[in-house]
C-alpha cells in the first residue's frame, strides 16, 4: 500500500467554502468607505479651521468659518467679514481663489454656530469651547467631533 501525502479533493472543496463564506461576511466592511469619507471630511474640516486660525494670527484680523449647512453637499468658506455673501474672503494657498471647503455628499455638518471665527491672537469667537460634528448620511453612528477650545483656540 502506498502512502501519499497531500489533501484530499473533499478537504479542499471544504476549506474553499469556508474561505468564500468569510469573504462574503467580511467585504461589505472593507467594501462600504463610509467610514472613511467621514474620517477624511473630519480631517478636512480640522484643517481648514488650523488654517482659518493660522491665517487670523498671521494676517493680525479676524477670520470666520462660515458654514452652508442647507446646500448640498455642505461647505465651509474662509472669510475676513461675518457675513454670509462673504465679500472679502481667504485665498485659497494653492489655487489663489477664495477658500472653500466642499464635503462629500454622504457626509452631514454640525457646526456650533454658522459663523465661527478666530480673533488675531488665535482665539476662538465667540470665546466659548465649539464642537463641530461630522456624520455620515447613511450610517448616522460613523460621526466624528471637531472640538475649538474655549480662551486658547486649540482645534482637536
Amino acid at each position: 500500500m502506498r502512502h501519499s501525502s497531500g489533501f484530499t479533493l473533499v478537504e479542499l472543496v471544504v476549506v474553499i467554502a469556508l474561505m468564500a463564506i468569510m469573504v462574503g461576511v467580511a467585504s461589505p466592511r472593507f467594501a462600504s468607505g463610509d467610514i472613511f469619507e467621514t474620517r477624511g471630511d473630519a480631517g478636512l474640516l480640522s484643517s481648514t479651521l488650523r488654517y482659518a486660525q493660522k491665517t487670523a494670527v498671521a494676517q493680525r484680523r479676524q477670520v470666520f468659518a462660515i458654514t452652508d449647512t442647507v446646500a448640498q453637499p455642505s461647505t465651509v468658506r474662509l472669510c475676513f467679514t461675518n457675513d454670509p455673501n462673504c465679500p472679502l474672503a481667504v485665498l485659497n494657498p494653492e489655487t489663489g481663489v477664495a477658500y472653500v471647503m466642499t464635503f462629500s455628499r454622504n457626509v452631514r455638518v454640525t457646526p456650533p454656530n454658522n459663523f465661527l471665527g478666530f480673533e488675531a491672537s488665535g482665539q476662538a469667537l465667540p470665546n466659548d469651547a465649539a464642537t463641530y460634528t461630522v456624520t455620515n448620511r447613511k450610517n448616522a453612528v460613523q460621526a466624528v467631533a471637531i472640538n475649538i477650545e474655549a480662551n486658547t483656540g486649540y482645534i482637536r
